[in-house]
C-alpha cells in the first residue's frame, strides 16, 4: 500500500513522495462514512486500510442513499458522503452552509450497466426507449422484434442482476425512470457471477441481458456488447466512453463529499495530516486495488493526480480565505 500524506504538494500529485507514509502514526480520530450501497464494498476496503495504518478502530462505513448521506454531511453527522450524483446546491448545499460545512468532491470512480446479447441475434444498438419497452416492469414483450423493425424474430429470453444489486438499481432507474422497475421473468445472477452469466447468455441463442460492466468487462463468450442509443446515437459501453460521459445514461461517477474544514494542515505539515485527510489519501494511492471486484471502475493516473491537486487546493484555499478574514477582523 502507498499513502502519501507526508509528501510535498508537487510529490503528492504525483502518487508518492520521498517520505512515504511519515507521519501517519500520529493521525487520530475516526472517519464516518455512509453512503450509497453501491460503494460500500470500496469503502470498506478503505476503512481497513486505514484502520491498519493509523490503529484506528472506531471509524465507520454505512449504507443509507445518497440523500440521506448527503443530508447527514451537511449536517455535521458524518465526515465523508459516498454518493453517485452532485450535490444539490439548492437544498444540500443551503444545508451545509447553515451549518458552517464547506463542502468539496473527488471523484473515486464509476459505475456502468452493460447490454449484451447473443451472437447469434444481430442485435447491435438499442434506444433507450426500446430497453424500457423490453424491461419495464409490467412489460409484455414476449419476441424481440416487437420491438421494432430491424430486431429478430425469436423469442425474449433475458438474463440481468439480482434486485439487491446496485447495477439493478442503476439500469432500472436510468431506463425504466425509478430504482426497482422491472419485469421479473428473467434469469438473475449475483454480482460475483460474471462469467457464469455470460455463459449463459452465450448459451442461449435468444438470449440477451444486462450486468455490472466492472465485473465482465474482459468475460470470453458467445456474446456481442450491445451499444445504447439515448438520442444520440449508438454508444458502446468501454472504459472511455464511461469516463468521459457518452455512454449515457448506463454510466455513472461515485464521489466523495467532505468538509473542507476536517482537511485543515496543522502549522508544522506540508500537507494535510488530519483523518479525514489520511482516508482520502488511503482511498486514492489504493483505488485501483479497491475497485478491484467492487463493482467500480477505477480511475486513470490523470485523474487521480488531479483529484489529489483538486483537494489540497480546496484546502488551501479555505486556508487563505480564513487568514484574508482573520487579517480584516484585526
Amino acid at each position: 500500500m502507498t499513502v502519501c500524506v507526508g509528501a510535498t504538494l508537487v510529490a503528492l500529485a504525483a502518487g508518492c513522495g520521498d517520505s512515504g507514509v511519515g507521519g501517519t502514526n500520529n493521525v487520530t480520530g475516526r472517519v464516518a462514512v455512509d453512503g450509497s450501497q453501491a460503494l460500500e464494498p470500496f469503502n470498506l476496503k478503505a476503512q481497513k486500510s486505514f484502520n491498519d495504518l493509523t490503529a484506528d478502530e472506531h471509524s465507520s462505513v454505512g449504507f443509507s442513499s445518497d440523500s440521506s448521506a448527503l443530508r447527514r454531511l451537511c449536517s455535521g453527522e458524518i465526515d465523508v458522503a459516498a454518493v453517485t450524483r452532485p450535490i444539490d446546491a439548492q437544498t444540500e448545499g443551503r444545508l451545509c452552509a447553515q451549518h458552517g460545512i464547506t463542502y468539496h468532491r473527488i471523484l473515486v470512480g464509476y459505475q456502468a450497466a452493460i447490454v449484451v446479447a447473443n451472437r447469434s441475434l444481430g442485435i447491435r444498438c438499442l434506444t433507450t426507449s426500446q430497453l424500457s419497452g423490453l424491461w419495464r416492469s409490467g412489460s409484455k414483450v414476449s419476441n424481440y422484434s416487437e420491438l421494432g423493425s430491424g430486431l429478430p424474430n425469436s423469442s425474449v429470453s433475458l438474463y440481468g442482476p439480482t434486485t439487491s444489486s446496485s447495477v439493478f438499481d442503476l439500469f432500472t432507474s436510468r431506463i425504466n425512470g425509478r430504482a426497482g422497475d422491472s419485469r421479473r421473468d428473467y434469469r438473475p445472477f449475483v454480482y460475483p457471477k460474471g462469467p457464469q452469466f455470460i455463459a449463459a447468455v452465450g448459451a442461449d441463442r435468444a438470449g440477451l441481458g444486462y450486468f455490472d460492466y466492472a465485473w465482465i468487462e474482459n468475460q470470453p463468450g458467445y456474446v456481442s456488447a450491445v451499444a445504447v442509443d439515448s438520442g444520440k446515437g449508438c454508444v458502446g459501453a468501454s472504459l472511455q466512453t464511461i469516463r468521459d460521459g457518452s455512454y449515457s445514461p448506463l454510466a455513472r461517477p461515485f464521489y466523495y463529499y467532505f468538509d473542507v474544514k476536517q482537511l485543515v494542515r496543522n502549522r508544522h505539515a506540508k500537507v494535510p495530516s488530519t483523518a479525514v485527510a489520511t482516508f482520502l489519501q488511503v482511498a486514492l494511492s489504493n483505488e485501483a486495488a479497491f475497485a478491484a471486484h467492487n463493482f467500480v471502475i477505477p480511475l486513470t493516473a490523470v485523474e487521480i493526480t488531479n483529484e489529489r491537486i483538486s483537494w489540497l487546493k480546496a484546502v488551501r484555499a479555505y486556508e487563505r480565505q480564513k487568514q484574508l478574514s482573520a487579517s480584516s477582523a484585526n
